[in-house]
């Protein structure tokens, strides 16, 4: 805790670990400001997970996994103030996972590290923090999008900001990106029992037209960007954490019934029911209304940092 020689209020920094009891910078103070750090995590109910490391439980079989990728995008990002107001994090610069344009910003936050099964399309640096600033206060819950915003997602890969200029996190569609790209493997590799040996899932917005590599506008029917609200989080000592057993709980990871393996966002894509319930967005069979946000998510959850 701080204590301003102003005013004498009590500030709690949203920040985590030793980190939160840091000194204001000069000119954040002087601002009226204090950084904010936002970690994530990547646990299988109770576990921690990792690349290189099987993971056990996962889908309706309850069957064990490897990782082979875990990488997400989160923009529009904001704390809550104690009586639900709130705040926007102004996102730092001088790292190449955030970037900001026209008053908006995102971050990827990649929790693969190039081990095990990620080699073949991670990278060896990651990435589990937001980083920024937001007016003093006490904080105590956040919110965020999980996916691009629109005027930055339909953009040239080759000639973007990073971290929108990943191949392994774009689509081939309209220049969008793969707002979320979670990869699962068979741990018995080519010789496994799984149908497919993968169970892949890359979210990102569906039913585009327009083209603008030709200056043409894009538009999406699905937007398929979930919100998430989490309104008891302690940004002190808590992170926030991304549940891959939650995330396939509906699926039996070892089976394919249509489509690609897994779900990538397709409308009538059998396995991405479930997925996007988890994610708390709406999904029909017919593709008609899908990809909307309903806030009810269970993928992701606070937890001790």
């Amino acid at each position: 805790m701080h204590r301003s020689p102003r005013c004498g209020r009590r500030v709690l920094w949203a920040t985590l670990g030793t980190a939160a009891l840091a000194a204001v910078p000069a000119q954040a103070a002087a601002a009226g400001t204090q950084p904010v750090k936002l970690r994530f995590a990547s646990v299988a109910g109770s576990t921690p997970v990792a690349c290189g490391r099987l993971i056990d439980g996962l889908g309706t079989t309850n069957q064990q996994a490897e990782l082979q990728d875990l990488r997400f995008y989160v923009s529009n990002v904001k704390l809550l103030r104690r009586h639900g107001r709130a705040v926007r994090v102004a996102l730092s610069s001088g790292t190449r996972y955030q970037t900001s344009q026209k008053g908006q910003g995102v971050t990827l936050i990649d929790l693969e590290n190039a081990q095990g099964a990620c080699k073949a399309e991670g990278t060896p640096g990651t990435n589990a923090l937001v980083r920024g600033t937001v007016p003093r206060g006490t904080y105590t819950g956040v919110q965020f999008t999980v996916g691009v915003p629109f005027a930055m997602n339909h953009t040239d890969t080759v000639s973007a900001h990073a971290p929108l200029n990943l191949e392994a996190m774009s689509w081939s569609w309209q220049y969008g990106r793969k707002f979320m790209k979670v990869e699962l493997g068979d741990p018995g590799g080519a010789t496994g029992s799984w149908s497919t040996h993968a169970f892949l899932v890359h979210l990102g917005s569906t039913g585009c037209t327009g083209n603008p590599a030709s200056g043409q506008a894009v538009s999406c029917s699905a937007p398929n960007m979930p919100s998430v609200v989490l309104k008891h989080f302690d940004p002190r000592h808590q992170a926030i954490a991304f549940d891959l057993k939650a995330f396939v709980a509906g699926d039996d990871i070892t089976v394919n019934r249509a489509d690609e393996p897994g779900c990538m966002s397709g409308p009538t894509d059998p396995e991405c029911g479930s997925v996007f319930g988890a994610l708390g967005l709406t999904w029909q069979a017919d593709g008609q209304g899908s990809g909307r946000s309903t806030g009810a998510q269970d993928v992701f959850r606070a937890i001790k940092s």
